[in-house]
């Protein structure tokens, strides 16, 4: 049995006869003629001696996102054509079948190398590549080519690419797909890579083509029940899949992505005070997952088994003053405490700040089976307590002033509590998606196991 744990002695790492029976040790001896030698009174032969320790290679590929859920098609097409910096107007359909659908790492990188033509000596090099948006899309039309069911994913991919005006920003690789410690591995030498999801992968393009910069679009009267939104947000360290890895390495664990985001939306105010303008700030950290264990019998393959590390990460929203030069990657947090302008009247104006905080619990482990790897199952950590809308939980908690004064009339506080909460729906429906589609649930880890690879063998002593 071998342990590759760096916290072992070298010389203790190999054990003979332990479980599990992970290694092998060959040693060879030999004796080499001298002929010189003997002149001097030394033996005929020197003995040489070798010795070889090889031991299994275990990787699995994880990866961390939102899970797989119907968006928003809207706030989807303003969201990714800000980013992309064209006009999308991708049907509900194209979403979902882009969102249920998984292609081959490696066949997505194959088909890249014939588009840049690069000769690549392994994964490694060709990710290391820059590729324009529009060679990575059509890349992932190829691969999603090659993938049985894809048909509906590939006609989505086709209708993006011809929403491109031209072959758009060039992008690192390195952002969109990592093979983690399998990049050595050759090109083109058939073997099966771990499954990356389609709209994770075009998100990943998205953000990599938009850089640090702020993103903003306006929704308009779009939103049922709102009169106009606009969302500012800024990306700052990206989501991540882990390629194949092993435990303990450094590629082991992922993130979600971190961002900083402000809705701001306008409505019909009560009693005839015009309208109601509502901030909504949020920030979220990164959610993460860390391979821990993987277990994979060469005797019996169903009793394949991975162990997984999740954690949900912090968030914080807020109704507050808030400027859109403060949504900015590397930008000092904003001032929670300024109340915001919610009705502004010459001789009236009604102000509000509330404040919710979703807290990151202790990491908890997520075993997937042998038939969750194969069906692709998905598994979720939550935070505890999230047992209602998270804008609705922000309205019930908004602290009320009137000209500066914490006295409000009797009945203006419960008029606009109704009129609030009656959008709220419709606000966590523009919030949800906009995350997902950065790879994001507050207060939630969704992880999958995309696969294993337990039929290497490599040198280690």
């Amino acid at each position: 049995s071998y342990v590759g744990d760096a916290k072992v002695a070298p010389a203790g790492r190999f054990q003979a006869g332990a479980s599990p029976a992970n290694a092998v040790r060959v040693g060879l001896k030999t004796g080499v003629p001298v002929h010189f030698a003997q002149v001097l009174g030394l033996p005929k032969t020197v003995p040489i001696q070798v010795t070889g320790t090889a031991a299994s290679a275990r990787f699995a590929a994880l990866s961390i996102g939102s899970g797989v859920a119907a968006l928003d098609g809207g706030v989807a097409n303003a969201l990714l054509g800000a980013m992309l910096g064209t006009k999308l107007s991708l049907s509900v359909l194209d979403y979902n079948a882009l969102l249920s659908t998984q292609v081959d790492a490696f066949r997505f990188l194959d088909a890249l190398a014939v588009g840049l033509n690069l000769q690549a000596a392994n994964y490694a090099d060709l990710v290391a590549a820059k590729a324009s948006v529009g060679q990575l899309i059509a890349a992932l039309k190829v691969a999603a080519q090659g993938t049985s069911g894809a048909g509906a994913a590939v006609t989505a991919l086709a209708n993006l690419m011809a929403a491109l005006p031209n072959a758009g920003a060039l992008v690192p690789v390195a952002q969109v797909v990592d093979l983690g410690d399998a990049g050595a591995l050759s090109p083109a030498r058939g073997a099966a890579g771990p499954l990356v999801g389609l709209m994770d992968v075009l998100a990943d393009i998205a953000a990599g083509a938009n850089g640090q910069n702020q993103i903003a679009f306006d929704l308009g009267a779009t939103v049922p029940g709102l009169l106009g939104t606009r969302l500012t947000l800024a990306i700052g360290e990206r989501r991540q899949d882990s390629g194949y890895v092993q435990p303990g390495t450094a590629n082991a664990t992922v993130h979600t992505a971190q961002v900083r985001l402000l809705i701001e939306t306008t409505l019909t105010a009560p009693l005839g005070l015009g309208t109601v303008t509502l901030p909504i700030y949020v920030e979220a950290a990164q959610a993460s997952a860390t391979l821990r264990t993987i277990a994979c019998p060469w005797t019996a393959a169903t009793r394949r088994q991975v162990t997984v590390d999740a954690q949900p990460g912090l968030a914080t929203l807020a109704i507050a003053n808030v400027s859109r030069s403060s949504i900015a990657v590397g930008a000092a947090t904003p001032d929670l405490t300024r109340p915001a302008n919610l009705i502004a009247l010459p001789l009236l104006t009604v102000q509000g700040t509330a404040r919710a905080t979703i807290a990151s619990p202790t990491p908890q482990t997520l075993t997937f089976s042998n038939d969750d790897i194969t069906r692709q199952i998905t598994k979720t950590v939550s935070t505890t307590g999230l047992t209602q809308s998270l804008t609705g939980s922000l309205v019930q908690g908004l602290s009320l002033s009137i000209n500066g004064l914490m006295i409000v009339p009797p009945l203006l506080g419960p008029l606009l509590s109704t009129a609030l909460m009656a959008v709220t729906p419709a606000l966590d429906g523009v919030l949800d998606t906009t995350l997902r589609i950065l790879g994001l649930r507050l207060g939630y880890a969704d992880v999958t196991v995309d696969g294993t690879m337990c039929n290497q063998a490599v040198l280690v002593q």
